[in-house]
């Protein structure tokens, strides 16, 4: 399984995208301050409409009734109730866009690590 390069999904994929795919509608919004019910215990959005409050400038999000915070991949992980890896590969297919994977490690042979590791010198014969 392929690594993820979390850092460059979230910077491709604001709060506010997240929340537009999940269908999010706010009850208020003061400047980059949105509240409303929170999708995450009440899918439904009957509940408390002020309980769930997003700072779009951040890409943070926090639930004042269940708990739950963090960014917008632990937000759409928490949604739909899968691991992170699983849940941004989901995300990524929703949003259209190709994941950003890590690149591979490098591979160095046996004989090509023994010729670079450092040599210590031996001490003189007495």
């Amino acid at each position: 399984m392929s690594g993820i390069d979390y850092r460059v999904l979230r910077a491709r994929i604001s709060m506010e995208h997240v929340l537009r795919l999940l269908r999010f509608r706010p009850s208020t919004r003061r400047a980059e301050q949105l509240r409303g019910p929170c999708p995450i215990h009440d899918p439904t959005g009957t509940g408390d409409p002020r309980c769930f409050s997003v700072h779009l400038g951040r890409h943070l999000f926090h639930c004042f009734r269940c708990g739950a915070s963090g960014n917008q991949l632990d937000l759409w992980r928490l949604i739909h109730q899968r691991p992170l890896h699983s849940a941004c590969l989901h995300l990524c297919q929703q949003a259209g866009i190709e994941p950003p994977w890590l690149p591979p490690p490098a591979v160095t042979s046996n004989a090509q690590s023994r010729n670079s590791a450092p040599k210590t010198p031996r001490p003189a014969p007495h």
